[in-house]
């Protein structure tokens, strides 16, 4: 700025302002240098004026709350997820965005809580999560239409992890491009149910909103849906109202299938056991038989042993007591053939031949005996 006068030009300087557009700046500080040079005209000296340093702090805005709010269980028939279009999955979605606001000098004196304020601002993205196993390509899958994009700022990429949906847009398009979103299922009955997480953000992931989380199940019969009515509990001025407890209240033969198939199953259970109780008594059985032949077989292995005959040691002192009685035998034969010198040859052979055949018999005798006796 340029100015003759002095006052005129600490005037306009007051006037300066700092501005920040964005909805939620980033807080911090901003350097200001103030410079200023001085005309002298026809003067002998000159004035000088320094420089001045200043600051603007920028405060922490308050940071905005992102809500997302819904039924987070749908339950819907088989048939309708066997639909080529599916099923929608978040018809009563709300995105609701809310600050604290409070006149600064009231917080300092009262220290009193600001009041909430819903606020309307831009989102960047919005991703869909498929909590558990993917989607099966050849049999699941998240849908949108791309009619539903059109007159907007956004865009969606689709996989078997989920669906983001991405943008920068206001809250109300988000919530009618995401009302849209629909889930197919070929065949329901694999699997039970399915879980989704649902989150948006703003400014790149600075602002982010709770995790909102979605339980989808498949009902496969018109009874089942009853059955679920009657289980939501009764509000508190009815409690004292009795209600049919289960569908055999209202229907008696409803639950007959049911029973018979657990009769069925305890049935198998029962049977099954009994039939290894069985093997294993006959296991046991033929092991305790195969305990007695071995124990037999053994009993007569140590029979036979038994009938050995061992040797007496005493029999080795008892040969040269018997050695000399047949010596004097001979010789009293051989005085004995000198006197019955009129016997002939052929006797005293016959003679010769019978005396060792007895004596080895009482040999045998003896021997016998002496085996026989136990010391």
């Amino acid at each position: 700025m340029e100015g003759e006068d002095l006052e005129n030009t600490n005037a306009a300087v007051r006037k300066v302002s700092y501005i920040n557009s964005r909805q939620f700046p980033t807080s911090g500080v901003r350097r200001l240098r103030i410079s200023t040079a001085v005309q002298c005209f026809g003067e002998d000296t000159c004035i000088t004026i320094p420089d001045i340093d200043a600051v603007v702090m920028v405060l922490q805005p308050s940071e905005p709350q992102i809500t997302i709010a819904g039924a987070e269980r749908l339950t819907r028939p088989a048939s309708d997820l066997r639909a080529p279009a599916g099923a929608a999955l978040f018809t009563d979605l709300h995105i609701v965005s809310t600050v604290t606001r409070a006149d600064a000098a009231v917080q300092r004196t009262a220290r009193r809580p600001g009041v909430q304020e819903e606020i309307i601002h831009n989102l960047d993205y919005c991703d869909i999560l498929v909590l558990g196993e993917e989607l099966r390509p050849q049999q699941e899958s998240l849908q949108l239409q791309r009619s539903a994009l059109l007159g907007k700022h956004l865009d969606a990429t689709n996989s078997t992890s989920g669906m983001s949906i991405y943008g920068v847009d206001s809250m109300s398009n988000y919530e009618q491009v995401i009302r849209q979103v629909r889930y197919s299922n070929l065949l329901p009955g694999q699997v039970t149910e399915r879980r989704f997480r649902l989150t948006c953000s703003e400014l790149n992931g600075r602002y982010t909103s709770n995790e909102f989380n979605l339980e989808v199940s498949a009902l496969h019969s018109a009874e089942a849906a009853e059955r679920v009515n009657h289980m939501v509990a009764p509000p508190q001025y009815m409690q004292a109202i009795r209600h049919p407890s289960t569908m055999q209240d209202l229907y008696p033969g409803h639950g007959s299938a049911a029973p018979s198939a657990a009769t069925v199953a305890i049935v198998m259970c029962i049977a099954a056991l009994v039939a290894v109780m069985v093997l294993g008594v006959y296991r046991v059985h033929l092991t305790h038989q195969q305990e007695v032949k071995v124990a037999e077989t053994a009993r007569e292995v140590w029979d036979d042993s038994a009938l050995t005959i061992t040797v007496n040691p005493m029999e080795s002192l008892e040969q040269p007591q018997a050695a000399e009685e047949v010596a004097s035998e001979e010789e009293e034969e051989e005085e004995d053939d000198d006197i019955t010198s009129a016997e002939s040859d052929d006797s005293e052979d016959e003679a010769d031949v019978q005396l060792p055949r007895m004596q080895r018999q009482s040999e045998r005798g003896q021997k016998w005996d002496k085996a026989t006796i136990s010391y």
